[in-house]
Order: structure tokens, then C-alpha cells, then sequence
């Protein structure tokens, strides 16, 4: 069946809806996919999933994606996100096609950026994706987040949530419909307010979130857009990340933090303030019969003032209580640019990318019996309190053309090929880990080949195959060393081979794939002999092969049930070690109900077994590991309950009331982390908690 239009705006209360396996499939694979992928809908995000939740919370009930969130459901940073094995740095995060995340490695802040209510559709790509992927790590995969559409109608929704943790959400979105005397511009507001302890002891956050998005059509073909979000957060930040199974049984399964001043765990010294924002000014155009223009000028930033690290003992007073404050800010500019030719054959797509980012980077250290002032030593520079001084530069430039070509209805192969070119800088009076100067700069290119084929035997039925190469580029920290010039290393780069299929029907609806990727230049830290300094240097790489799938059956009077799993298969090519936090599996089990203004589901996920290893070990060499640590898998499930009702004539147009339960059976689970001078620590997923909603339209 083809795909239709939809538009991404969150319907209150649906009334009258025709159900169907495709229709309430919380995830499901795209029709015309050229890649394994999973889409997950809007009634899934707003109707099955905690109010509070970001990106990760809403992605890992795809095949393949496991996450752990300790503070609770978008309450604080995730943990230990991975997709198909790859970490976060190791995979794209887009936002209507705009990629974004940290300067230093291409990882993300989940709770910093969108939160649920601002997310439309979040589509999971498990692959590099064709040429006209963009992104720093196509690498590893996508994550694509897509924005909230305004409304064709005017209308004012507030929403009001309460739960655990004295959890309080309010949300405040105006639509003001179709403008006529704007040739149908409209225009989405939204406000809101987040308040919570979290599930962490004295480690509360307070999230203010702007967000508007203005569409603009320009005669019969040509639409413009405006979006902003601005986010503004405050939060306590436990000081440790993860516990040992002794602090755990000590302090308690959710200590984060204490309110005692002699402590280094005192709330006061551990605390965050965050700024970030994205905007974007896009035209899409169909110019006439044959071309389309896409393009998006935009620019996204980062600012954080951390205090962190407390130590005990200063240069004034060694009875005095000292700390870091770490400033990480940055700012990106960049541009997405496509043309896309279509005709009988099929459709050529020329496009690029161009981003260049700023970022200041510094910590140093105080002393907070001195009201937080510098702390140095009596007759040093103040340079010497800084544990680092720097400023770094990332540019980017990619460039790509594929054609989706059709020699019969049924197929379409795509071949495709993209350039690029990055550049890394950095200058600094006072580098991390050596604390010397440094003015450095280097940079990559490189050119990689796409080709994939979707084949539709049938109208309900399609096949797709896919070989695509990856690229990542070094990181940040490999220019910390004295001399950078020196080290051993290269891009990551992956050759990724994929088979699936995907099928289609009002009472079912599935898709599997299977995949092998060969990974070449696995990163490693390891200490010079000589000058006892961290080296950085390559290991041989992994292979990595598995299979997902997924599945939704429509029963009848509104009742689906959903299914997926994964089975992986990560390991070292020297060592045949496993990778190390790479889950063996992942599962998900659903039943979900809609009908007469009802919604419900019950809902579980499994996380696989993993295993850690010291942290000095090489994975070319099996002997360098002297401890490993192995973390069981692990269910967790949740329920949704809800009821909406259109209300004819009234002032209130609909109302809806929703619960939502997670960690329904409160289990106690733990995952490992790290293993550090022979202890394992862990990350603590929180108990059950509930969260309950109630969303006026007017």
C-alpha cells in the first residue's frame, strides 16, 4: 500500500478511527524501506509513554535499542543508550533531518534538547542509510526525530501532569490554525514547565521549554517553515555516575545525592545549569513537475556551567571544601541543501551539507569556603587552577548523489555516493591531561558507496536489500596527547551488509531483517611506556551480525498485540571477546486496546545480557584482560490507561485523562557499568512510578 502524508500533530481525542494492524502498530517498518527501521508513531508517544519522557525513553521500544534511564523517565540523563550494540557518539540524532550533538564526540544530551511533546515521530534507522543520509556518525545508525505540525484549526491545549517523585508538568500549546489572510499560514506555541526530585536522592531538576514552529505556504507549491525550541534547565548531578553493589546495600538503591556540607556528595556541590536552542529556516518547494528543492539554514547551541567534582582540602585551608566548575558551550551553524530531479525512470537527489561549530571548553577549580573563588596556590598564575583551557573548532562538509532508479513499478534500486570532509582544531593555553599548550589541526576525507533495492512482489509485500559503508571521525580526545601528530589513529569506518523484508495488511503487519557489519579501526587508550602518557591507538575491529524483527496482529474491537526482539552477535576480530555494554538481545511484548474513547496497554521490554572488562584491556589481546564482569538481561514493563471525549457545543471542544505506570511490577535491577580497581559498579534503574495527565482542548 503506498505510504500517505501524514502530518504530526497530536490528536487530543480520536474519535470514529478506522483500526487496523497499521493503524495502532505502536512501531513499524516503512513500506518502501531500504533499510532495517522502525517508526514510531505519535498516539504511541502521547498516549503510551510518560510525560516527562525525551528521545531515549520513547526509542527503546525498537528492536534493537536498549537504554537505562536512573532518574526516572526523561528526568535525567540516559545511560548506557545503545543501538544495535553502538553507543551514543557511535550513531546520529536528527531533528526534522537536522543532525546535532556535542562538538568533542558526537554524543547527545537525551533531556536537554526536545521533550515528548515537542517530538512528532521518532524513527530509528539501524544503518547508515543511503547517500542522502546526513550526519557526523551515520556510522552506527539514526535516530530521527521529527517536530510537531501546527493544526489546520485554532485551538488552545493545556496539560496537566502529576506522579512520582513530586513530579508536576505543565504544558501549554496554541494553535492558531489556518491564517486566510496569510494564504494559510499557521502557527504552533508551546510552553512548558517540568519540576521534579527525580528517583534519585537530592538531585532535583527543573526544566523550562519554549517551542514554535510557523508555516508559511507561498503559492501551490512552496511551503516555508520557521522552527525554534529553547530549553533552560537546572539540575542537581549525582556526583557518582554508578555504584558499587556495597554503596548500593550502604547509602541505598537510589542515593544520588546527600544534604550533608562536609560530604563531597553534598547537593550543593554537584549541581548543573543548561541553555540550548535550535532554529531553523527551511523552504521545501516543488518547482514544477519534475524538480523539488529542499534546503534548511540552521544553527543549535549548547551551554553548561557544571559544579562538580568537590574535593576535600584546599590551597587555603585543608579543612575547606573544594570543587570544579566545568563550562562546556557551544554553537553550530550549518546548512542542509537538496534537489531531487524525478521522471519516468525514477528520481536523481544532488544535495550537501555544511556545519562549522565553536566550542569553548574549561574547568577549574574553587574553593567554596571563599564563596567559590579561584582556587590556586599562593603565588601561582591563575592559569594553574585550571584543569583545562581550551577552544576547539569542527567543520564539516559532505556532499552526495543517488538515484532511485525504476526499471518496473515493483523496483527500485539506489545507488548512491557521498563525500566528505572534516576538520578538527583546537588552541589552547592549557591542554586536558597534559596541561600544555597546544595549536593543532587535522583533518579527513573520505568517499563511500550506497546500494540498495526495494522489491514488491505484491501489493502487501516488499523485500529490500543493502550495502552501505560507514564513517566516523576521531573524537576529541585523541588531541589531548603532547604530540597528536603521533598517534595511530584513524576514522571508525564499517562496511554494512542488510537483507529484510516488510509486510502489510489491515490484520497484520511485520517486518525482519538480518545484517553483518565489519568494523574496522576500533579506538583504544594505552599508556607510553616511556613517558607514561596516554597513547592513542587502533585495534583490528569487531564483526557484528544479528537479526530483529517485529510485529503487530490486529485481533478486532480495537485489541492489537505487538512483538519484536533481537538476537546480536558482537565480537572482537583478534580476541573473539564480546564488545563490551553491548546487550546479547532485546524484546518487547504489547497488548494495546483503543475504542469508544478508551486507550490502554501493557507493555515489556527486555535488555540482554552484557559484559565489561577492565578498563586498560586490549581487545587484540586476550591476555590484557584480568577481569570480567558479566550483567545479567533484564524485563521491565509498564501500563498505559486513558479516556477522551469529544464534547459537542461545549466550551471545552475535548477533554483526556491518561495514567501511565512504569516499572509496573517494581522490580530491583541493576546494570554494569565499569569494572574499576576490582569492583563493579552499576547503574540503579529506578522503582515503579506512575504519572497521571489531564489535557483540556478549547
Amino acid at each position: 500500500p503506498p505510504r500517505s502524508a501524514q502530518q504530526l500533530q497530536e490528536v487530543e481525542v480520536r474519535a470514529d478511527a478506522t483500526t487496523s494492524a497499521i493503524t495502532l502498530a505502536p512501531v513499524q517498518s516503512e513500506f518502501d524501506a531500504m533499510q532495517p527501521q522502525s517508526v514510531i508513531a505519535l498516539d504511541y508517544i502521547s498516549n503510551h509513554t510518560a510525560p516527562t519522557a525525551d528521545y531515549a525513553s520513547i526509542a527503546e521500544i525498537a528492536p534493537g535499542v536498549a537504554n537505562v534511564s536512573p532518574a526516572g523517565p526523561g528526568l535525567g540523563e540516559s545511560k548506557q543508550m545503545t543501538l544495535r550494540g553502538f553507543s551514543d557518539s557511535q550513531y546520529n540524532v536528527t531533528y526534522d533531518d537536522i543532525p546535532f550533538g556535542d562538538t568533542n564526540d558526537f554524543s547527545h544530551h537525551t533531556s536537554s534538547y526536545f521533550p515528548a511533546k515537542m517530538i512528532g515521530q521518532v524513527r530509528v534507522d539501524r544503518g547508515p542509510g543511503g547517500a542522502s543520509q546526513l550526519g557526523e556518525a551515520t556510522f552506527g545508525g539514526t535516530v530521527g526525530l521529527r517536530s510537531k505540525d501546527p493544526r489546520d484549526q485554532f485551538s488552545f491545549i493545556p496539560t496537566f501532569s502529576v506522579g512520582s517523585y513530586g513530579t508536576t508538568l505543565t504544558h501549554l500549546e496554541l494553535n492558531t490554525g489556518r491564517i486566510e489572510r496569510l494564504d494559510g499560514g499557521k502557527l504552533i506555541v508551546s510552553v512548558q514547565y517540568n519540576d521534579t526530585d527525580t528517583a534519585q536522592t537530592h538531585s532535583p531538576m527543573r526544566r523550562k521549554t519554549g517551542y514554535l514552529k510557523y508555516v508559511q505556504p507561498v503559492g501551490s507549491g512552496t511551503e516555508i517553515t520557521f522552527l525554534s525550541n529553547y530549553n533552560d534547565i537546572w539540575f542537581n548531578k549525582p556526583n557518582r555516575g554508578s555504584l558499587t553493589q556495597s554503596q548500593i546495600d550502604t547509602l541505598g538503591r537510589s542515593f544520588g545525592l546527600n544534604d550533608d556540607p562536609a560530604s563531597t556528595d553534598y547537593h550543593g556541590y554537584n549541581y548543573q545549569t543548561k541553555q540550548t536552542d535550535l532554529e531553523y529556516l527551511g523552504v521545501a518547494s516543488q518547482i514544477n513537475e519534475q524538480w523539488q528543492l529542499d534546503n534548511k539554514v540552521y544553527t543549535y547551541a549548547y551551554a553548561n556551567s557544571s559544579h562538580e567534582k568537590p574535593y576535600a582540602g584546599t590551597n587555603a585551608s585543608p579543612a575547606a571544601m573544594g570543587g570544579y566548575i566545568k563550562v562546556n558551550n557551544y554553537r553550530a551553524w550549518g546548512d542542509t541543501f537538496a534537489v531531487t530531479r524525478t521522471d519516468g525512470h525514477g528520481a536523481l537527489r544532488l544535495g550537501g551539507w555544511y556545519e562549522t561549530t565553536h566550542n569553548d571548553r574549561s574547568s577549574m577549580a574553587i574553593d567554596y569556603s571563599l564563596g567559590g573563588r579561584i582556587d590556586v596556590k599562593p603565588g601561582k598564575a591563575d592559569l594553574t587552577a585550571y584543569k583545562y583551557l581550551m577552544s576547539d573548532q569542527l567543520r564539516t562538509t559532505q556532499v552526495f548523489a543517488e538515484y532511485a532508479w525504476q526499471p518496473l513499478d515493483s523496483l527500485t534500486v539506489t545507488p548512491g555516493v557521498k563525500h566528505l570532509y572534516v576538520r578538527r582544531g583546537i588552541d589552547t593555553p592549557r591542554n586536558q591531561t597534559t596541561k600544555l599548550p597546544l595549536d593543532y589541526a587535522e583533518s579527513w576525507n573520505k568517499t563511500l558507496g550506497y546500494l540498495s533495492a526495494n522489491y514488491r512482489p505484491t501489493d502487501d509485500w516488499s523485500v529490500y536489500s543493502q550495502v552501505a559503508q560507514g564513517f566516523l571521525a576521531p573524537n576529541l580526545n585523541q588531541f589531548y596527547v603532547p604530540d597528536p601528530s603521533i598517534n595511530r589513529t584513524r576514522p571508525q569506518q564499517t562496511m554494512n551488509y542488510q537483507f529484510g523484508t516488510v509486510y502489510k495488511t489491515e490484520r497484520f503487519n511485520a517486518d525482519a531483517d538480518i545484517y553483518y557489519i565489519d568494523y574496522q579501526n576500533f579506538p583504544l587508550t594505552a599508556t607510553d611506556p616511556v613517558t607514561h602518557e596516554d597513547i592513542y591507538t587502533l585495534a583490528k575491529g569487531a564483526k557484528m551480525k544479528g537479526i530483529e524483527a517485529e510485529a503487530t496482529y490486529y485481533l478486532g474491537a480495537g485489541v492489537s498485540i505487538y512483538a519484536n526482539g533481537s538476537i546480536s552477535d558482537a565480537t572482537f576480530k583478534r580476541s573473539g571477546l564480546d564488545l563490551p555494554n553491548v546487550p546479547d538481545g532485546t524484546a518487547a511484548l504489547g497488548a494495546f486496546y483503543e475504542g469508544g474513547g478508551f486507550f490502554a496497554s501493557i507493555t515489556g521490554k527486555y535488555v540482554g545480557a552484557q559484559k565489561i572488562y577492565n578498563g586498560d584491556f586490549n581487545p587484540d589481546d586476550i591476555t590484557s584482560v584480568t577481569d570480567i564482569r558479566r550483567s545479567g538481561g533484564f524485563w521491565r514493563a509498564g501500563m498505559s490507561l486513558g479516556y477522551g471525549e469529544n464534547l459537542g457545543g461545549s466550551f471545552i471542544k475535548s477533554y483526556k485523562l491518561r495514567l501511565k505506570v512504569d516499572n509496573l511490577f517494581d522490580a530491583r535491577q541493576k546494570v554494569a557499568d565499569s569494572v574499576k580497581k576490582g569492583d563493579t559498579y552499576y547503574l540503579v534503574l529506578p522503582g515503579r512510578s506512575w504519572f497521571a495527565s489531564l489535557s483540556l482542548a478549547f
